[in-house]
This record gives structure tokens, C-alpha cells and sequence, in this order.
């Protein structure tokens, strides 16, 4: 761009006059220009090109109020550049940049304490840099002093997350560990309520196949041969769970063995000490009587049983693999099986007990069944509890409670805010509502969905900012939403609500779990670092 031929003679005296901005106390210096960037305007030869590489201009023409660079950087000390920043250094205090548009615009900006914005002398702006300064600093110490109450509770909730979350990884192995000693023991409760079920009727077809009076027999030796051969099915079944019961009570053997007793570990403790309680009444159970029994049919020719094979068998279907399907299909097996033999027809181990009273059940046989039945409900019952915190504790595991787990002592936390009308609540990394304080009616605003502060976990910001989605739709609106604003503070305090957007809620909140770990001053008068 060509410069006005009348601007020459005015050009010239705008430079004589602005030449302390170039030499000044014997110093290089650039009105508008920080002391971090004066090292950008540092004086190479004639010229002096512009910061974006635009052009290249005299140097005399930097603060000349005519702007020749497209980024304004050489008119960093007048509003000729509508893009341009003036810097005022604010000794005293602390430095900060304006727009240029507003040098000697006749206003003191607040940001300028130093008055250097107006120094054509329309307006008189006082240097009042050192009283602000004072005041500043004042509120920096006090906010300093709060942001080191915020970290020290801050490192007293990552000691507490730290160790809550190592307390909740022992005690789900030690469930675990819980969940499988109760399966073997309760399966092998069961297991000797079954043997002795099949000695019983084994005694019971010797008996018959004894009785002199074969003829009033005969409908039950019909059945005799199925049965025996039904009951030798059950056995192997039986002795395979016994196998695996074996198995598992080496794993529980091996953990007895391995385990450290200076290491006060009460589950570890408590489920060894019910394997031995266990191993002990076990090591007395036997197969022997269902063993002598089987032994006497051995050998035996069908046509000695004199009776026809026109009775079906009903198929019985392999066992899963797991210890605990074989468990449930023990039940299945010898429910509709075994006790089928005293006369009841196929029905489930859960109506066992409508048949107490038939003339047809022993009574031995009959109290086996009650207890098998308790002993399945009170072993299901413990099975589905122990999962039952086994899946609570997995659930909070998997929750993301900080880098440092700071977050983890707020988890379940409600802190309210009363503005008025309505009462705000925030439930961390639960739910958050909205409740009237004239009719009482509570509104859900939504639940805990992520973290928003960055796109990175890397970045500090991320662990700021929470989003409660999929609250209650708004009237002919999107469903309601909460974005909660963390900020450092020495107590966890709801400070502020707004709806910046139709049914979108921002609640600023307090809590030293954001708190800086490190807080830094460099008292020099100008800089600071928090």
C-alpha cells in the first residue's frame, strides 16, 4: 500500500516524537511490546519484517499509526491496526495486554494500572499499579493458602481411594475364594444325602426280591431291574461329582498349605477353617453300603427276575460340566429317578415335601428329602449372595474414580443447593435432581454418564467436568441434563446453577479433590503459577 505523499512530512515528526519507544534509557524498547517478545523487534539492518512474514517495512515505520502488516505487529503501540494488542507492563503489578483499539481512546482501562494506554495526554490515567498490586497479591496468598487446605485433603482422599480400592481387590478374591468352598460343600452335602437315598433303596429291592409272596410283589419286581439300573447310572454320576469334589478340595488343600498365617487375612482364615470343619464329618462318609449292595447284583441273569422289560427308562441326560450344574442335575437325577421308586410319579425336588405323608415313602428316606431340599435352598441362597457382592464389587472397580482414585470418597456423596424456587441435587457418580420447594416434586435431571473435562485422561482439565445424562424430557424440549463444574476448594460445597439451555443445568461445585498437588508462588511482581 502507497503512503499519502502529504502523510510524509507528518510521518516524520510522528517518528521524531515516538523515538523514546525505539531508544530509552539506554535500553532498546518498544512501546505496546512485552519484555518476553522485545527480542522480536530487535533491530537487524534498515528493515524489519512483519511477525506473519507478510512484508517487509522500514524500521522506522514500527508505531509510526499507520498499520502495514496484516497481523498488526507493527503497530503494537497505537490503534492504527484494528487486530493489534498493546501490552501494558504494570510494574507493581501484573502485566497485561488490551486491544490496541482502545489506546488513547480518552478511558483507563482497568487493565492498564500503569495509565500507558492514554499517553497522548487527552485524559490523565494515574500509575495506581502499586496499590493494586498490594491488593492482588493480598488475594493470591489467600488463595493460595485455601488451594493448599484443598491438597492436603486431596492427598487424604487419593491415601483413602488407594486404599479402598486394594481393601475391595482382597476382598473379591476372598469371595471368590468363599463362592467355591460353599459349592463344594454344599455339593457334597447333597452328595451323601444321595447315598444314602440309594442304600435305602437298594435294601428295599433286596428285600423284595427275598419275599416269599412273589405274587403280590410282582408289579414291583417289574420294575426292580430299571430301577437297579437306573440307581447303578446315579452311582457313576455320583462317583464322577466325587471326582471333581476331589479336585477342587486339593485347590483348597494346596490354599491351606500355601498360606502365610502372619498374614491376618479373616476370609482366607474363616473359609480354611470350614474346609477343615468340613474335611473332618467328609473323611467319615462312605459309598461302602451302596458298594455291598451293588456287589450282589453282579452277575445276576435276567430271566432270575422272572418279569418283563416292557418299562420305559427315562432317558437321563449327561450332566453339565461345571461342579454346579452338576450339582442341579443331582437333584434332577435322583428327584425324578431314585425317590421315583417309593411310589411318586416324575416331579421337582420343590414339591417333595406334598409327599411327606404317603404310606409308600420311608421315613428315612422322606427326612433325607426335607434336608436335601434345605440344604439346596440354604446353599443357593449363600451361592447368590456371595455373586451378589461379587458383582458389586466388580461394579466399583470398573468405575473411574480419578488417576488417583481422588474421586472414589465422594462415590454415592449428595450435596444440594437451594436457589429459591427449586432445590438442586447432585449424587456423585449416581443421579442428579431438581426438587420444588413449593409443591415438593422432585424431577430426575439424569445420571452420572462420563467424564467431559478433555478428550485425553492425560490432560489435567479431564477430571473437571461431569455429564448427568437422560433425565426427564422437557415439555416439547430434550431430556434434561446436568453438566457439573469441578473447582478447587477446601470443602465439597455446590457454589452455583444455571440453565444456559432449555432443560441443560450447569452446577459449578467446590471440592479439594481438583485442587492443584503442587502450589507454587514467584513473588516478583508480576508472575505467578498455580
Amino acid at each position: 500500500m502507497k503512503r499519502p505523499l502529504a502523510g510524509n512530512m507528518l510521518l516524520a515528526l510522528v517518528a521524531l516524537l515516538l523515538s523514546c519507544s525505539v531508544v530509552c534509557n539506554g535500553k532498546d524498547t518498544i512501546l505496546g511490546v512485552s519484555e518476553s517478545e522485545l527480542h522480536l523487534y530487535e533491530r537487524k539492518g534498515p528493515n524489519w519484517t512483519c511477525l506473519d512474514d507478510s512484508a517487509v517495512i522500514p524500521y522506522e515505520a514500527i508505531n509510526d499509526d499507520y498499520c502495514d502488516c496484516a497481523d498488526g505487529s507493527d503497530e503494537p503501540g497505537t490503534s492504527a491496526c484494528p487486530n493489534g494488542r498493546f501490552n501494558c507492563k504494570n510494574v507493581g503489578h501484573v502485566s497485561a495486554y488490551i486491544s490496541s483499539s482502545r489506546v488513547n481512546d480518552g478511558v483507563c482501562d482497568p487493565e492498564c494500572c500503569d495509565g500507558s494506554d492514554e499517553y497522548d495526554g487527552k485524559v490523565e490515567c494515574p500509575n495506581i499499579c502499586k496499590e493494586v498490586g498490594m491488593e492482588y497479591r493480598k488475594s493470591l496468598r489467600e488463595l493460595t493458602a485455601l488451594r493448599a487446605q484443598g491438597a492436603k485433603k486431596k492427598h487424604e482422599y487419593i491415601e483413602y481411594g488407594k486404599k479402598l480400592k486394594m481393601e475391595r481387590i482382597n476382598n473379591l478374591e476372598d469371595l471368590k475364594v468363599e463362592l467355591d468352598a460353599a459349592k463344594i460343600k454344599s455339593s457334597s452335602n447333597i452328595n451323601a444325602i444321595a447315598y444314602n437315598i440309594i442304600t435305602a433303596a437298594l435294601k428295599k429291592i433286596k428285600q423284595l426280591e427275598n419275599s416269599s409272596d412273589s405274587s403280590k410283589n410282582k408289579e414291583c419286581f417289574r420294575k426292580i431291574k430299571n430301577y437297579k439300573e437306573r440307581i447303578k447310572r446315579l452311582k457313576d454320576r455320583i462317583d464322577a461329582q466325587q471326582e471333581d469334589i476331589e479336585t477342587l478340595l486339593k485347590v483348597l488343600k494346596d490354599m491351606k498349605d500355601g498360606h502365610n498365617p502372619n498374614y491376618h487375612d479373616m476370609a482366607v482364615k474363616t473359609a480354611i477353617t470350614a474346609y477343615d470343619e468340613f474335611l473332618e464329618e467328609y473323611n467319615r462318609e462312605s459309598n461302602e453300603d451302596v458298594d455291598y449292595v451293588m456287589d450282589d447284583y453282579k452277575g445276576e441273569e435276567e430271566e432270575d427276575m422272572n418279569v418283563d422289560n416292557t418299562y420305559e427308562v427315562p432317558q437321563i441326560q449327561d450332566p453339565e460340566p461345571s461342579l454346579w450344574d452338576q450339582y442341579v442335575e443331582l437333584w434332577r437325577i435322583f428327584a425324578n429317578g431314585v425317590l421315583e421308586f417309593f411310589g411318586m410319579e416324575q416331579y421337582s425336588i420343590s414339591q417333595a415335601s406334598s409327599y411327606r405323608s404317603s404310606a409308600r415313602v420311608e421315613p428315612g428316606a422322606s427326612r433325607d428329602i426335607q434336608a436335601a431340599t434345605n440344604a439346596r435352598n440354604s446353599a443357593e441362597e449363600e451361592k447368590k449372595n456371595l455373586e451378589s457382592k461379587i458383582e458389586d464389587i466388580n461394579n466399583k472397580l470398573s468405575k473411574d474414580y480419578g488417576s488417583q482414585e481422588e474421586f472414589a470418597k465422594l462415590d454415592g456423596e449428595c450435596f444440594e443447593r437451594n436457589t429459591g424456587e427449586y432445590t438442586y441435587s447432585v449424587c456423585m457418580f449416581g443421579a442428579a435432581t431438581q426438587k420444588s420447594n413449593n409443591d415438593h416434586t422432585s424431577t430426575h435431571l439424569g445420571n452420572f454418564e462420563k467424564w467431559i473435562g478433555a478428550e485425553s485422561k492425560d490432560d489435567p482439565a479431564y477430571y473437571t467436568k461431569q455429564i448427568y445424562e437422560n433425565g426427564i424430557r422437557c415439555w416439547n424440549g430434550p431430556e434434561r441434563s446436568v453438566k457439573l463444574q469441578l473447582e478447587c476448594g477446601v470443602e465439597n460445597k455446590i457454589i452455583s446453577v444455571s440453565e444456559p439451555e432449555k432443560c441443560e443445568y450447569y452446577i459449578k461445585m467446590i471440592t479439594p479433590a481438583v485442587c492443584p498437588d503442587n502450589v507454587h508462588i514467584e513473588n516478583n511482581g508480576g508472575h505467578e503459577e498455580l
